[in-house]
């Protein structure tokens, strides 16, 4: 059975929405883990990765939606 191109073709704002909820998860869980999080380097290094991953949610998420208008190709 032959594959249509539209079946194997990598669709960007799919991967992309994958990836914003990748860094979503990731943000709610360093949120959790800061809360039990009993050495102040601990802390300070999920607060660091809370504010990285943020950031990266905000720009993916940007780029996913200009991916679903088509502005890319």
């Amino acid at each position: 059975m032959k594959l249509e191109k539209r079946e194997i073709t990598l669709n960007e704002a799919d991967s992309l929405k994958d990836v914003f909820y990748l860094e979503r998860t990731l943000f709610r869980e360093y949120s959790k883990g800061e809360g039990y999080a009993e050495r102040k380097e601990l802390t300070n290094e999920l607060t660091t990765l809370i504010k990285e991953a943020k950031e990266d949610m905000e720009k993916v998420f940007t780029l996913w939606e200009k991916s679903k208008a088509g502005e890319f190709c």
